[in-house]
């Protein structure tokens, strides 16, 4: 079974590698779709900053997987952080 992660759609790189990498990406539109997220299917959640969340009318406050913020990070970097915490 292939890991499930949520990442952002604006971080395309992001979601090239995790897929080239064998996950399972579904994308985050401007975190309209984050109340969607109600398990522990998916291993993280990849957004380009944290303040996105806030800024964007998110209201989720306690999600059920990881946030991982890509800012400053490469996408194997964000690959590793998931592989190496998060399974």
């Amino acid at each position: 079974m292939k890991t499930k992660v949520v990442v952002e759609n604006t971080l395309t790189p992001y979601i090239d590698y995790l897929k080239s990498c064998g996950y399972d990406v579904y994308t985050l539109h401007k975190n309209t779709n984050i109340e969607n997220i109600v398990s522990d299917e998916y291993k993280a959640i990849i957004v380009s900053g944290l303040d996105v969340l806030s800024t964007s009318g998110a209201t989720y406050e306690k999600p059920p997987v990881p946030i991982i913020e890509a800012k400053d990070r490469t996408p194997k970097e964000i690959h590793d952080m998931i592989e190496n915490r998060y399974k």
